[in-house]
């Protein structure tokens, strides 16, 4: 689990407050509670990020737990941050929210790396899949341009035009044979 910078920053500059906002959320935003020891982990050294149990009893028949008193409790750990009452809030939270196997899967997501060389190699068998049945439009009108550029070239130099005109007969050469290129690979098709 990644804590963001802010979190950390918070336990470094000793914003209590902060903390204990950031990680009442993350009971929320993570019902398996992976994110919430992570920080308690990081912040386990921070004085007075705890309180003592003010002494107040919890509503503990679970008939009457709804997302009111979920928001309550929420509330009222701001104010009395002690390991009772989050004990007390993780239990409403997995009664109200409990853990589906779709969220314990989210607990073991792949990194962004991981995720985007997994979707590059998709693309590149896509691409030499595409490139085997011919139907790789990139390659034949990189040709076209390579073609077309070379062809302008020469006939812009053949008219022994000065080095602006080669340059602009090039480009305008490959621009007309990527198009020409393309209508012709293309068919109509696409």
């Amino acid at each position: 689990m990644v804590l963001t910078n802010a979190f950390y920053e918070a336990v470094q500059s000793g914003n209590v407050r902060r903390v204990r906002i950031m990680m009442q959320d993350s009971l929320l935003v993570d019902p398996t509670f992976t994110e919430f020891y992570a920080m308690e982990k990081v912040a386990s050294s921070m004085v007075g990020l705890y309180d003592v149990h003010d002494g107040k009893e919890f509503v503990e028949d679970r008939n009457l737990w709804n997302d009111d008193y979920m928001d309550k409790v929420m509330v009222k750990v701001l104010s009395n941050f002690s390991h009772e009452r989050i004990e007390h809030l993780k239990e409403v939270v997995r009664y109200l929210r409990p853990v589906t196997k779709t969220v314990s899967l989210q607990k073991e997501q792949i990194s962004y790396k991981t995720y985007r060389t997994a979707r590059k190699g998709a693309y590149e068998e896509e691409k030499r899949r595409c490139q085997e049945s011919g139907d790789y439009l990139g390659a034949k009108i990189g040709v076209g341009v390579v073609v077309g550029a070379a062809v302008g070239g020469v006939i812009a130099s053949v008219a022994s035009a000065p080095v602006a005109g080669v340059i602009g007969g090039s480009v305008a050469g490959a621009v007309a044979g990527g198009i020409i290129t393309y209508n012709i690979v293309n068919g109509g098709k696409r």
